[in-house]
């Protein structure tokens, strides 16, 4: 990987300009030049005291477009020209290419995505060692994580789900699973998996049924969604990781005439996702707050440019959007 990260990053690290390589501020007219020469991120603030690289998934996804709109709006305030670049969350290795070029144009710092076996501890120790302050958000802390992790809190998350659904079907609850894209770990180490467990653990009997892990493109939940429904009829419960699976999820149940008879607990708000509780195809769905995690990975960045050390891991707050309560924190 790092041979062939190491060519890219001197062929990108080119684009920057010769002068943003010796210039460690990238003040001035030396960012705008940068931001100019970058010809897949897009921006936000011309100019600043620091200049961030922001690494983040484009899956459609809203999970990530809030982790983008958080740090797009603790930007101005924390006097940052961010670029963004996006890449597909199935293909990881893109990622590590602009965390490499970044380094090697010599940003002030990367925020960046992380999940699974990403080798979070050792990009944090090449970031330090080029002096680049270095802040992993994402779902759930990967294997190894440094301090300073800033994430949703899959576990909780699983708890929840597995209340609603305990409520909802009591000891009778047969519940699939729609795991998110280039999720955490194997299905038996996965948080939301385990939260789920503890959630339904009062309801003797209550139990998962079948597990999928949803693939890449907008119609990967409901090709997940399908035929976990199809190979398992006694599922009557589905949790979802994601708000792409949640609609993909919905649309089968619609499909088979099976709402009503499978209770479909979401992940996430957007206006599909919205219609579907207000028709009762989804009984609830978990609304994690990604804002709020890029306006904290912006403060950490800060925080950790002015010299502080990385504070403690952090998880961003959820609210349940259900046709009863509408939304309730």
């Amino acid at each position: 990987m790092k041979r062939l990260a190491r060519p890219l990053s001197f062929v990108f690290a080119a684009a920057f300009l010769v002068a943003t390589l010796v210039n460690a501020s990238l003040v001035g007219s030396s960012r705008q030049a940068l931001a100019r020469a970058v010809t897949r991120g897009s921006g936000v603030g011309s100019a600043g005291r620091w200049l961030v690289v922001a690494i983040i998934p484009e899956a459609g996804d809203s999970f990530f477009e809030g982790l983008v709109a958080g740090i797009a709006q603790g930007a101005p305030e924390a006097d940052l020209a961010v670029l963004f670049h996006r890449y597909p969350e199935s293909e990881p290795d893109e990622a590590l290419r602009w965390f490499e070029t970044a380094l090697a144009a010599r940003v002030d710092g990367v925020i960046m995505y992380s999940s699974g076996d990403d080798p979070v501890a050792e990009l944090a120790r090449r970031a330090r060692h080029e002096g680049v302050a270095y802040v992993p958000v994402g779902r759930d802390p990967p294997a190894g994580t440094v301090a300073g992790f800033i994430g949703s809190g899959s576990l909780r998350q699983g708890r929840e789900a597995g209340r609603i659904i305990g409520e909802g079907l009591g000891s009778l609850a047969r519940v699939g699973v729609i795991l998110p894209t280039g999720g955490d770990g194997a299905p038996g180490i996965e948080p939301l998996l385990r939260g789920l467990r503890e959630g339904l653990a009062p309801w003797a009997g209550a139990g998962i049924v079948a597990t999928a892990r949803s693939g890449a493109g907008v119609l990967a939940g409901e090709q997940a969604a399908s035929e976990l429904v199809r190979a398992n009829p006694g599922i009557n419960a589905l949790v979802c990781g994601s708000s792409v699976d949640t609609v993909g999820a919905a649309q089968v149940v619609v499909d088979l005439a099976l709402v009503g008879r499978v209770l479909i607990v979401g992940t996430d708000e957007t206006a599909e996702i919205r219609r579907y509780v207000e028709r009762g195809v989804v009984s609830a769905s978990i609304v994690r707050d990604s804002t709020w995690i890029g306006r904290e990975a912006v403060r950490s960045f800060v925080a950790l440019a002015e010299g502080k050390e990385p504070g403690r891991n952090l998880e961003a707050g959820y609210y349940i959007l259900s046709a009863a309560a509408g939304g309730s924190p």
